[in-house]
């Protein structure tokens, strides 16, 4: 048996951007981003760490994101892994974290409008759609 699942909490880096595909299955991606602090070397400055992890969210998921989500926003997001290796422009070769939702916790207050802790789970295709990375107009 093997296990793959991530839980990511942090804050929108950008508006999501939702899409479909030519089957009309509705795809939002956006990224979110996560800090971590730790005390400096020697000097004992505090510094901080960010981490940033590109999020598709597919059916239901997809749009609840894309309703709900904005640059800023908080979110609390489970799924599964996947790091991507690529080469810019430049042929410099970059790393891309990349994450499936399965899970989305919209961290709003009531009164900030954003998500009020709402919770929406699994928009993945299903199985018997096809649909491939060509699929994905982005």
């Amino acid at each position: 048996m093997s296990f793959n699942k991530i839980i990511i909490y942090g804050h929108l880096g950008r508006d999501p951007e939702m899409r479909y595909t030519p089957q009309g299955v509705p795809v939002c991606t956006f990224s979110v981003a996560t800090s971590e602090r730790k005390k400096g070397q020697g000097d004992n400055e505090p510094t901080e760490t960010t981490t940033w992890f590109r999020i598709t969210a597919w059916r239901n998921l997809a749009e609840t994101a894309n309703k709900f989500l904005k640059k800023g926003s908080p979110v609390y997001v489970e799924g599964r892994l996947a790091a991507r290796e690529w080469t810019d422009n430049e042929g410099t070769k970059r790393t891309s974290l990349e994450v499936t939702a399965t899970e989305l916790h919209l961290m709003g207050s009531r009164s900030d409008g954003e998500g009020r802790a709402e919770r929406a789970t699994s928009g993945e295709p299903t199985p018997e759609e096809t649909v491939n990375d060509k699929d994905v107009p982005f």
